[in-house]
């Protein structure tokens, strides 16, 4: 059987397109799980080359899997799990987000060291796209992408991280800073190469474009990140794919800190969500194709072309990137949408802005994700992607995976990150079919999961630890009442083990007796926090005046027994949106120990 290299190809013709690009619906052939010498030939095309090593290699198993009571033949792929934990057993699930597949198989032990046993397993990509663990006295990992571009995970301290063997286990990549202006503020990028990456060989890298490049690539406040301890490791990611594939590839993770929601909204008329922005996400997508993306094809050994170009984001970025790379499809011809905020604009805006869009001749791949209908976006993304299919957009470019259990979360877009690649390069994902409408069920219940006071012992020792509670200081804000609300998450109780959650305002905080100080038993996990004044949206259209912080980064590890005081010399400015105009913020403040009574 013939290797293919990358699949983000320039021109073909004839059979070797047709072998090359199979798209959504065709089987592939390309033996992507396993890695063989591939060369580019001068031109923009892609030629395939093997030897009997890596031809043999690449052979496709037939494989009898158990799936929902039928026997089903399909394509094998190996999938690895380092276990630091060193379980005495381990279990893979595999199973479907869009179908009822499952298939259940207890892996072997394929290596063991001091302080790892490595696991494997075969499963069949063509059925699967998911899976999970079940390991030791019964533990059961998250959930995580399967395919034939992921080479493994790394199981430690209950977290499962992209792994492949030989890896690095430290997770600290090393990358290119480059700075821009836009808008006159600085705009760092930070480029990641390949540990092997050569600058002056005539087989070129792909190159894939991420936004909120101080979330996805690494951890470190203390340069920029997003967090001390959790991002998505998208380079990992991006190495394990390349031990499995031919594919290389640089990544270009363009940050979004300071403006975010001014960057990546772009212009498409009255905003119809509560959201203070500047609508410069139009200004930013071509900044993006005219500024940074010539810089990068100007000082590293990338193809030059859309077909080797993607663009992915979550969030405001998913819906930033879904703008993007429809009106510039010359410059990317694949978008990650994953848990976009289409909500920001209304239905009759979004049809405006696609109605010169669906029938686009070199209409961009969309790789869609959602989780929860309510808490990650499910509901907008299922009628944005839907309609794109009934108005004509070609079914063989768009694919949705709704995972109704994820939520807003940087672990959720880490583990799914791996799917987008396959998406970016085969344009296709093997277990899902494209072009296939998506429908939601509204069964949303914020109050479903969350603990009732009684559910935690008035007795329990941990109620009097400090460091299980974070504290707000109300001696200069002066607020009727203080509530506490996460945006991209509903942590867990760390007393209670429950859900914290909620529509806004959040969760009430307990005033201390005698003293202008609050608390709560602090939520568990990396998320972004507001303290508020506990006022609804309906009461600020109403005219009830409401004050909040900013959104703020948090981490338990880190804002464990600490107070948040806001910097009251810094005034609080109003809402720019005419309805919100009685809801003013606070810039400012900072998270010192907590030393007073309890």
């Amino acid at each position: 059987m013939m290797k293919t290299k990358t699949i983000f190809a320039g021109l073909l013709s004839g059979i070797l397109c047709l072998t090359l690009f199979s798209g959504c619906g065709g089987s592939d052939t390309s033996g992507a799980s396993d890695k063989g010498d591939s060369s580019a030939s001068g031109d923009s095309s892609v030629s395939a080359v093997s030897d009997d090593k890596s031809s043999a290699a690449s052979q496709e198993k037939d494989t009898d899997q158990e799936s929902s009571g039928t026997t089903q033949k399909g394509t094998g792929h190996t999938l690895l799990i380092r276990d630091a934990g060193k379980s005495d057993k381990m279990t893979a699930t595999f199973f479907n987000t869009m179908s009822d597949a499952t298939a259940e198989i207890e892996m072997t032990k394929a290596e063991e060291g001091d302080d790892h046993i490595t696991y494997s397993c075969e499963g069949d990509t063509s059925l699967y796209n998911m899976v999970r663990l079940t390991y030791g006295a019964g533990k059961v990992s998250t959930d995580v992408s399967f395919n034939s571009y992921v080479a493994g995970w790394y199981l430690k301290d209950d977290t499962l991280l992209p792994y492949a063997e030989g890896m690095d286990l430290r997770y600290d990549p090393a990358f290119d800073t480059k700075v821009f202006q836009f808008d006159g503020v600085d705009k760092e990028v930070y480029i990641w190469t390949p540990e092997n990456y050569d600058k002056d060989s005539s087989d070129k890298y792909s190159t894939v474009y991420m936004f909120d490049g101080q979330t996805v690539l690494a951890t470190g406040r203390d340069r920029g990140m997003d967090s001390d301890t959790e991002c998505w490791n998208v380079s990992e990611s991006v190495a394990g794919m390349m031990s499995v594939t031919d594919n290389k590839t640089i990544l270009v993770c363009i940050t979004d800190v300071d403006n975010r929601a001014d960057e990546l909204v772009p212009d498409l008329g009255t905003v119809a969500a509560s959201l203070d922005t500047k609508k410069r996400g139009s200004a930013f997508a071509d900044f993006i194709c005219d500024t940074i993306v010539p810089y990068v094809r100007d000082n590293y050994n990338v193809y030059p072309d859309a077909q080797h170009t993607a663009l992915a984001g979550s969030s405001l970025g998913g819906l930033e990137t879904f703008y993007t790379v429809l009106t510039h499809p010359d410059t990317f011809s694949a978008g990650g949408v994953l848990s976009a905020s289409f909500h920001v604009y209304d239905d009759a805006t979004w049809e405006t802005f696609l109605s010169d869009k669906t029938n686009l001749e070199n209409a961009p791949f969309l790789y869609f994700y959602a989780g929860g209908y309510a808490v990650d976006n499910g509901g907008v993304n299922e009628t944005r992607y839907n309609y794109l299919l009934e108005n004509g957009y070609p079914k063989d470019k768009l694919v949705f995976n709704k995972f109704e259990s994820g939520r807003h979360m940087v672990q959720y877009w880490r583990n799914i990150y791996s799917e987008f690649l396959q998406a970016a390069f085969q344009k296709k994902v093997d277990a899902l079919t494209c072009g296939t409408a998506v429908k939601y069920e509204d069964n949303y219940n914020p109050f479903e999961n969350i603990p009732v006071e009684a559910s935690i012992d008035p007795d329990d020792p941990r109620l009097n630890d400090k460091n299980n509670y974070i504290f707000f200081d109300n001696s200069k804000t002066k607020w009727d009442q203080v509530y506490a609300y996460w945006w991209d998450a509903i942590p867990t109780n760390k007393i209670s083990g429950g859900l914290y959650g909620g529509e806004w305002p959040g969760v009430k905080m307990e005033q201390i007796e005698g003293t202008d100080i609050y608390r709560m038993v602090m939520p568990m996990g990396p998320s972004k926090i507001i303290f508020s004044s506990g006022v609804t949206d309906t009461e600020v259209i109403n005219g009830v005046t409401a004050y909040q912080t900013e959104n703020m980064p948090y981490d338990d590890q880190l804002n464990a027994g600490q107070i948040f005081t806001i910097d009251t010399t810094q005034e609080a400015t109003p809402e720019k949106v005419e309805k919100y105009k009685t809801k003013f913020k606070y810039p400012a403040g900072s998270w010192s120990d907590y030393n007073g009574n309890m």
